[in-house]
């Protein structure tokens, strides 16, 4: 089956257009010789609602095609009833009028009628279209005939003609261009298509009420069950309630049109406003006073949006101005590209002067547009392989909500990516899209915003971290990392050193007390890593997931054996024991998560499986700097976890953890106890992901 192309009549290929016309044509000539629904009386006129398929070709494809489809149309129906060639002059090209004029709708190229305006200029066309075609068609017939049409024949013939097209058109025509989906479905547009159904509904509840012809309605499939009389009171009585319609019809956009202004143009001041606080303006709040002033419902609206709006800005200003002094070097004459640029490589070269992220800053264009400004905030950020994992499905997701005009128009799939990211970790106010172009060059406005959302997400003043959806989070979890200092303790590490050295323990790290998370263990997952890249494109593949937690980092001081298969790092400090073994120094963090859902909890998992194990890199879609073997541990039994031992050792301020097999946890819990008599030692049950598990268990023995 052809699917007529609702988009653009300019998309379909002339071939397809050809096949859809060819189809039009025979279903019309079809339904004219199976279909008859005929006028009763001295009429001899047949009511069509297959006139809407010519309308249709002629609006979609225009001008062309709807002649051809009309003009075939009737063309077909005549040889069908055996007419040969006798209405060719006439009704054919009557018919085929209708379809070529239709095709000259003045808005019929527009994607979409959006203003009732439009919807007014559509009914009188529908109008003006099928009495021009009938009276192209009378006419010829008047000089074939060389005679005047009788009045009998203008009463029961042309008017019924004329008004029986026109209704079927007004009627049917906005309804299936409504399913094709050309009308936009605003306040407006809905409203005017409401009274305007009403309106035809009400009319003909009302020729059911007043008039009593409609009893005879059922002889239009049976014309010869009426008498004569009977059959032209019938068709007076269409006529004249039919020409009602039109005018009602007609009328019936007055109405909608005072209606929607007197609610619409208020919602209009609203909107507008709105926008141009999404665009950046400080004093927008200032244009709503007028209708904050009002006394009914949208005065609320506006009280409360403007309320808002003041809110918003002050905030605004505060984080603009805390952004000024740190970028006092800007000038006022300086575009948004220089504003971002110059901005980003000062705010994020201090952290790592010597990264590609700095290399991209220092390369980018002259000239940046949104889009562009937007991929190399994340790629400034570190979030460029997090942005690669967003499946088809994980960006309409994060489009959700958007005009598919804006997310979609001429953007390859790593802009979408970018974007969708940039929305997800909140570098981008998802409503800025609804009023920036995002090919168009990046301005100031734009830049700032840019800028205050990557600050943010860099660097946070607040000690605690907070929830994976909390705008920041990352710029939080960031700073927990930095002020980090002095985790380990030297008469701790010294003795551990040594159980690792002798092979009492295969590791251990040592963590600040006053750094731990107090979670519901029921609900926690602790995720090991040493990059904090890798945490921050963590957390944004959480937030892209939808899964929501407490997030809280712990820092510790790290050691254990190093294995031969394993990649050298710049933060590891290796150091070579007697025997050969060699082992490990580093300083990491553990990700402590407390899952809101045990459904959350239980995908954790998955996700890391999927996008975080070193095992699965030649799909090039894992996280930036992915372990071979990651840790990540529960405090509770979880499906697909293994159970260890985990020897937790105590002081007033530091917290020192080995993790053994449990069968061997005895012994080394006899020997820590021995070497460390002041430490308070337990020993808790735990339960880790495979590969550490496997870690565990395949370590050569000293």
């Amino acid at each position: 089956m052809w699917k007529i192309n609702n988009s653009s009549q300019t998309d379909a290929v002339p071939s397809q257009k050809i096949l859809v016309c060819a189809a039009a044509i025979a279903a019309y000539a079809l339904t004219n010789y199976f279909l008859r629904i005929h006028l009763p009386g001295v009429s001899d006129v047949d009511l069509r609602p297959q006139i809407v398929l010519i309308l249709i070709i002629g609006y979609l494809y225009g001008p062309f095609y709807g002649f051809l489809a009309g003009f075939a149309g009737n063309f077909c129906t005549d040889l069908l009833f055996g007419y040969g060639l006798r209405y060719l002059p006439s009704w054919t090209i009557g018919n085929g009028l209708i379809g070529a004029l239709i095709g000259f709708f003045p808005y019929r190229r527009a994607a979409s009628l959006e203003r009732i305006g439009q919807m007014v200029w559509l009914i009188i066309w529908l109008i003006f279209v099928n009495t021009v075609s009938l009276v192209y068609a009378a006419g010829m017939v008047s000089v074939l005939d060389k005679h005047l049409p009788s009045a009998i024949n203008f009463r029961y013939f042309y008017v019924p003609a004329l008004l029986s097209n026109m209704i079927i058109s007004l009627v049917l025509f906005p309804a299936i261009l409504f399913s094709l989906q050309r009308f936009k479905l605003n306040y407006p547009i809905k409203l005017s298509l409401a009274v305007y159904y009403f309106t035809v509904i009400l009319l003909a509840l009302s020729w059911i009420v007043l008039n009593p012809t409609y009893r005879y309605l059922p002889a239009l499939f049976n014309p010869s069950s009426l008498s004569m009389e009977q059959g032209n009171a019938l068709v007076d009585a269409f006529s004249y309630w039919s020409l009602l319609l039109v005018i009602l019809l007609v009328l019936s956009f007055v109405v909608s049109g005072w209606m929607s202004k007197a609610i619409i143009a208020p919602l209009k001041q609203l909107e507008a406003a709105v926008l141009t606080v999404l665009r950046g303006d400080p004093v927008s709040a200032q244009k709503l006073d007028g209708l904050a002033r009002r006394k009914d419902e949208i005065g609320i609206l506006s009280y409360t949006v403007q309320l808002l709006s003041e809110e918003f800005w002050e905030t605004q200003k505060l984080s603009r101005r805390e952004l000024e002094k740190t970028l006092k070097f800007i000038d006022a004459r300086d575009t948004g590209t220089d504003v971002l640029i110059v901005a980003l490589a000062s705010l994020f070269g201090k952290d790592n002067p010597g990264a590609p992220e700095m290399k991209n800053i220092l390369n980018a264009s002259p000239e940046l547009s949104n889009m562009k400004a937007i991929a190399l905030v994340i790629s400034t950020c570190g979030l460029q392989e997090l942005a690669a994992t967003y499946s088809d499905a994980k960006i309409e997701k994060s489009f959700q909500g958007m005009d598919v005009n804006i997310t979609q128009a001429a953007l390859t799939k790593d802009q979408r990516q970018a974007l969708a990211l940039a929305i997800d970790v909140h570098l981008l106010f998802k409503g800025r899209l609804k009023v920036i172009n995002l090919h168009a060059p990046l301005n100031r406005n734009m830049a700032f915003h840019l800028l205050e959302r990557a600050h943010a997400f860099r660097l946070s003043r607040k000690k605690y971290a907070g929830y994976v959806t909390e705008p920041g989070i990352v710029s939080k979890i960031l700073d927990q990392w930095e002020k980090t200092a002095g985790i380990g303790d030297e008469d701790i590490t010294k003795k551990m050193n040594r159980a690792v050295a002798n092979g009492t323990i295969i590791g251990y790290h040592i963590k600040q007390m006053e750094n731990l998370a107090n979670f519901d263990i029921d609900l926690k997952i602790s995720y090991s890593h040493n990059d904090i890249k890798h945490i921050k494109q963590l957390v944004g593949l959480l937030i892209g997931e939808n899964m929501q937690a407490k997030l809280q980092m712990e820092p510790k001081r790290s050691s254990f054996l190093f294995m031969d298969c394993w990649e050298i790092k710049e933060a590891m400090h290796l150091e070579t024991l007697p025997d050969g073994r060699k082992v490990t120094h580093m300083t990491e963090f553990d990700l402590a998560m407390e899952f809101t859902l045990p459904e959350d909890r239980d995908r954790f998992r998955q996700i890391i499986d999927h996008y975080a194990k070193r095992e699965d890199e030649e799909n090039g879609k894992i996280l930036f700097d992915s372990f071979y073997h990651p840790l990540y541990k529960s405090d509770v039994p979880l499906e697909g976890f293994n159970r260890i031992a985990n020897i937790i050792l105590r002081d007033k301020t530091h917290i020192a953890q080995t993790f053994v097999k449990e069968e061997d946890a005895a012994a080394k819990l006899e020997w820590l106890k021995r070497e460390m008599p002041d430490m308070d030692i337990t020993v808790t049950p735990a339960w880790v992901n495979d590969e550490f598990f496997n870690y565990l268990n395949h370590l050569p023995r000293p």
